[in-house]
């Protein structure tokens, strides 16, 4: 697996690539910590599988082939460019089309569009006030639609309150940014998709 080199060059091809300016409070060290912990999460999901996972994060070479994608798609939302790209670079191990969103309203919009199966969505875009508006919008959309989708919300706040909110607002499961959260996330989702498709397996049967 080929290293990535963490410099101020990298730092502004990252934006450029993201399409995201780097906010202020966002320092090289914060961009390293995160590349960091999403290639250690990566390495681990290749030692436990049969064949290898490869992401164009690590290995830009391989073609980005969404020809190959199946299944309901997934969103992503979260302010940050680098959570985003991280986010989907995660998600994408699955085989789902997954589409990213900054804002509330670009959110909304794209979830109009499309019946999504899954939504990440952090809690603070920017603040938590817009993270509850959208998290309740998007279960009252979803259940206008008859569509089931599992929205589940992602926070570095320690407040152990905001959960509580959260799930009172219709989210399907709460994920605090704590240390091993990208492997935490990783499990929360295949639970969900491997149910899904067990559900599938079952119906055939009949």
């Amino acid at each position: 697996m080929p290293s990535i080199d963490l410099d101020d060059e990298f730092l502004e091809l990252f934006y450029n690539i993201t399409n995201s300016k780097p906010p202020k409070e966002l320092e090289l060290l914060d961009l390293k910590k995160q590349l960091i912990n999403i290639v250690d999460t990566l390495k681990e999901l290749n030692s436990n599988a049969k064949k290898p996972i490869y992401s164009r994060a690590i290995n830009p070479d391989i073609p980005d082939d969404d020809s190959e994608k199946q299944g309901p798609a997934i969103l992503i939302v979260d302010d940050l460019g680098v959570i985003t790209y991280q986010l989907k670079v995660l998600l994408s191990q699955f085989d789902y089309d997954i589409d990213c969103s900054q804002e509330i309203y670009d959110a909304v919009n794209k979830f109009k569009k499309r019946k999504y199966q899954y939504v990440v969505m952090d809690l603070f875009i920017p603040t938590e006030r817009e993270g509850f508006i959208l998290l309740a919008e998007l279960k009252k959309m979803a259940a206008s639609a008859g569509v089931n989708t599992i929205v589940g919300v992602i926070t570095a706040s320690p407040r152990k309150e905001i959960e509580a909110q959260c799930k009172a607002r219709g989210a399907d499961f709460f994920l605090e940014k704590n240390s091993d959260w990208q492997n935490a996330l990783f499990g929360i989702m295949k639970s969900y998709i491997d149910a899904e498709k067990g559900g599938d397996d079952d119906e055939d049967d009949y």
